[in-house]
């Protein structure tokens, strides 16, 4: 019998594997997306040990050659060693030919999904495992949650190309290992499936939701595993004490929202700063950063790192007020000079930081003056811990989940939602942007429920507007308006008077509330009753994005394109569908044009 040659057996398997990768059942996804949290649970764990290591021989090591309190070690030791730091990650970055504008944020992990199609290098996963251990183990002040996002989405990005994955399921990929590596560095599976329907794809259906939710329960469970299960706060199980007490919260979270409207200007100061006018070699900037920082760190050693030890010092009320009020800008400083300056770290633990800090102050006062009918400052510290980041990232669903299991604590959950609600609320009435979708609109990217719709920008109504317009002289019958609606496959009709002028806009809904009102109308009602005289309306120079901000105005289907001296003469109409599908012709254009 002949015997078959290894070769044939790998091809045939591989095309068996393939074959079943391409089934249109999503099992096999699902699978895939279990085997990644996995993954993602281990890159975890080496992650957590990377950042001891650094902070061992970057911090440790130093302050037991020298005494900490010596002139020597706080004046020339610790300052010196952020900056060494960031001197390391600005050489790692040109041997890895990172760009420049490339931050630790989960901002980057949202463009990947949007812009890039899924396809993210390989290297970034060591990379981002490497600067940002040196980062913040030298001291820089910055998240780990941002970059494990980032690894862990690189992963599923590497993974999805490694199975020939569509341009979809590798989209989807980056998202279950962005919501994998969440999971695992916060021992919050809930809270990572959050995070990436809510910032990263900006968008929940069944289908994608499964392998999200399979990707972060398996990292959990991994890093749980390996690590244990221990929620990354250890407090007391704080309670609400009066129902009349969510109007202090409602109060703190006002002030969390300017907390985090105060974290967002002076973020983007500094990455200005940085960017434009210092002008040396980009090697050099995290290594200037590093320095400033450090020369911080001499009088508030609190600020650097994520800052975990501190938050938990102040939630079980190991902390005075005034130093908890002076972190809070430090820490802001601290946050924006390292990130600023090129270093790799994330902004989620320093906003926990900064609400942490806020809480403890403004609970501190509260307590004081009412005593019998609020709680202590860990509780609004605790509470605090989601209310800035919520606000800064435009997301109070991700941290009012993520308030509660980094704590372990149900009890104070109304508290966590009002706070959160209130500061979001707040930092909206500022921007429309989250301190992530700037970061990606100063690179030209415009983000909307996951999709970059800054390809709308250079798309004008008159190209995409439908120019042969069926109008309706003010005086038309009610019964002539029925006979056009019936051959009609418009659902809105521009009302013009005698000299042709726009006066009005007839809707089938206005139809349908005429003969709701009365059923024999053809002869009694002309179009200029029943039409709706306030009409927005566009123009043919206007750009599509300007388009889809006035069909959310009022939540209609279709708009007339105007011209004339005043905006009188309607010359086209435009529907959402029509913006819809130059946008998809656009965003495939490009995307034939990257390949």
């Amino acid at each position: 019998m002949e015997q078959s040659h290894p070769s044939q057996i790998k091809k045939a398997l591989t095309g068996a594997f393939k074959s079943w990768s391409s089934y249109e059942h999503n099992t096999f996804l699902i699978a895939a997306a279990g085997a990644l949290g996995v993954l993602c649970g281990l890159l975890a764990v080496v992650f957590e040990w990377a950042l001891k290591i650094s902070n061992q021989y970057f911090l440790q090591e130093p302050a037991s050659w020298f005494d900490p309190g010596s002139l020597v070690y706080l004046f020339f030791i610790l300052p010196l060693t952020p900056a060494l730091g960031g001197l390391l990650v600005g050489l790692l970055r040109k041997a890895a030919r990172i760009e420049e504008r490339e931050s630790g944020s989960a901002a980057e992990v949202m463009k990947w999904a949007a812009v890039d199609r899924g396809m993210v290098r390989r290297r970034t996963i060591w990379y981002r495992i490497v600067t940002t251990a040196i980062t913040i183990g030298s001291g820089g002040s910055g998240g780990r949650e941002g970059p494990i996002a980032q690894i862990c989405g690189a992963a599923g990005s590497a993974v999805g190309q490694a199975l020939k994955m569509s341009t979809e399921r590798l989209r989807l990929l980056v998202g279950c290992g962005a919501a994998a590596g969440i999971a695992a560095s916060f021992n919050a599976p809930i809270a990572g499936v959050i995070f990436t329907v809510e910032l990263v794809l900006g968008d929940f259906n069944v289908i994608s939701f499964l392998p999200i939710v399979m990707s972060s329960v398996m990292a959990t469970t991994t890093k749980r595993l390996l690590l244990g299960a221990d929620p990354v706060f250890a407090a007391p199980a704080y309670t609400i004490v009066s129902y009349w007490e969510i109007g202090f919260y409602a109060i703190f979270g006002v002030i969390c929202g300017l907390v985090a409207r105060l974290f967002f200007i002076v973020y983007f100061k500094a990455e200005d700063y940085f960017k434009h006018k210092v002008k040396v070699n980009p090697v050099i900037k995290p290594a200037i950063g590093g320095l400033i920082v450090g020369v911080i760190l001499i009088f508030f050693p609190q600020a650097g790192g994520g800052g975990y030890d501190v938050m938990n010092d102040l939630l079980n009320g190991q902390m005075w007020w005034a130093l908890a009020f002076v972190l809070i800008f430090i820490k802001i400083v601290a946050t924006a000079i390292t990130v600023g300056s090129g270093g790799s770290g994330g902004i989620f633990a320093p906003a926990l930081f900064i609400g942490c800090m806020t809480g403890g102050v403004f609970g501190s006062f509260v307590h004081h003056f009412f005593p019998e009918s609020t709680a202590t400052a860990g509780a609004y510290a605790m509470v605090g811990i989601g209310a800035v980041m919520a606000a800064a990232a435009h997301a109070p669903l991700t941290n009012i989940l993520m308030g509660y299991e980094l704590t372990g604590n149900y009890l104070i959950i109304l508290p966590i939602m009002t706070s959160c609600i209130m500061s979001t609320f707040v930092m909206t009435l500022f921007t429309k942007r989250s301190i992530y979708t700037e970061k990606l609109a100063r690179r030209g990217i415009n983000l909307w429920r996951g999709h970059d719709i800054s390809v709308m920008d250079d798309i004008l109504v008159s190209e995409v507007m439908r120019k042969q317009v069926t109008t309706i002289p003010e005086n038309m019958p009610f019964g002539d308006i029925m006979n056009l609606i019936g051959v009609s496959r418009d659902n809105y009709f521009p009302v013009v008077d005698s000299q042709g002028k726009l006066s009005g806009v007839v809707s089938i809904q206005n139809v349908r509330e005429a003969l709701l009102d009365s059923a024999d109308l053809c002869g009694l009602v002309v179009a200029k009753e029943i039409a709706t005289e306030t009409v927005i309306t566009l123009h043919g120079d206007d750009n599509l994005n300007h388009a889809m901000e006035k069909f959310t105005q009022m939540d209609i289907e279709q708009l007339p394109v105007v011209a004339g001296a005043d905006d009188s003469e309607v010359i086209g109409m435009l529907s959402r569908m029509d913006v819809i599908s130059a946008y998809n012709r656009e965003v495939l254009h490009k995307t034939k044009s990257n390949d």
